[in-house]
């Protein structure tokens, strides 16, 4: 079930608010481009995977929805806390009273041999070029959800980028939208992570009874009103959904996304590099049974990344001081 839920970054925002279908899809044409995409990827040396290989006319996307007690904030989607079920908004709307509920309609899921839907086929060109490549890369390292997603957005922006300049050039609104979107991603990471770290320190005094229930939630209301300001100066708009549980989803996306681009960078923005270091990550393939055992699985990891990270920047001082010095 994991993996299953190894879903591509958010559909809510940024793609779906800054572009649209003005014309009908030519179906043959999306379908000749997907081929491409996954040539490119060979290209780039990605693990063939069977993913993409047919279209479903009849699948229009997964329904799901996911949901936490309204003063618990889950760590990701790892953790149990953060329950799923398949369903559409009127499934749940009877009986999770009490809960933070986030429903999301997913075009793709990773490692099931996903074919084409029809919400993908018919997707603005960035977020289709984006999701061939975020999927298919799930299938070449073996991580937690939290490490997989975050280096999952780098690999396939940074491909989707690539592939887009290639085939339509880095003048056209293709490349700009996928490049505004890891320029927004890196600034709402910041914001997500300053929120979680308030709301949690909110709902740990709510349970030590440092303060009321009422109070709580009182706070709590206005820390995501702040919080979906916030966003709105990233995205041009609030988020529909704005609670424990759409947050959790969230972090497991944003919280490590800053240091997985900070890994690209470092190596000098070459996208092979970047891929083979994050092949290389330990602990992949590791099980783990609850959300102290991912997150001991994630911080070795991302020592891992932070110590290539310093030995990258210790080579690079090293080759300035004998520049320098001739």
């Amino acid at each position: 079930m994991r993996k299953i839920l190894l879903v591509l970054l958010i559909l809510l925002l940024p793609l779906v608010l800054q572009c649209s279908q003005s014309e009908p899809t030519n179906i043959p044409d999306r379908l000749q481009l997907v081929e491409e995409i996954k040539t490119f990827e060979k290209e780039l040396g990605f693990n063939e995977t069977e993913n993409f290989r047919t279209y479903s006319p009849d699948i229009e996307s997964y329904d799901y929805f996911f949901y936490t007690p309204e003063t618990t904030l889950p760590y990701s989607l790892n953790d149990p806390l953060l329950l799923c079920s398949k369903g559409s908004p009127e499934s749940y709307n009877d009986y999770l009273e009490g809960y933070d509920v986030f429903f999301y309609r997913i075009q793709a899921i990773a490692e099931v041999k996903t074919p084409i839907t029809t919400s993908l086929i018919q997707a603005p060109l960035p977020r289709l070029i984006h999701i061939i490549l975020h999927e298919d890369w799930h299938e070449q390292m073996d991580s937690t959800t939290g490490i997989e997603e975050p280096c999952a957005e780098v690999v396939s922006y940074v491909a989707a980028m690539l592939f887009a300049e290639g085939k339509y050039g880095r003048d056209s609104d293709v490349y700009k939208t996928l490049k505004g979107e890891v320029n927004n991603k890196l600034r709402a990471a910041e914001v997500y992570q300053r929120y979680y770290d308030e709301l949690s320190e909110l709902y740990m005094l709510l349970s030590l009874g440092v303060i009321t229930k009422t109070e709580g939630l009182s706070q709590k209301t206005i820390l995501l009103e702040s919080l979906g300001e916030d966003l709105k100066d990233i995205w041009g708009k609030k988020p529909e959904q704005l609670n424990n549980a759409y947050i959790a989803f969230q972090m497991t996306y944003f919280r490590h996304f800053p240091l997985m681009y900070q890994v690209f960078s470092t190596t000098d923005s070459n996208l092979r590099k970047t891929m083979a270091i994050f092949q290389s990550v330990p602990r992949q393939g590791a099980k783990f049974e609850d959300v102290d055992e991912v997150k001991s699985i994630e911080t070795e990891v991302t020592d891992f990344l932070q110590g290539t990270l310093q030995k990258a920047m210790g080579a690079s001082a090293s080759i300035f001081q004998i520049l320098t010095r001739s």
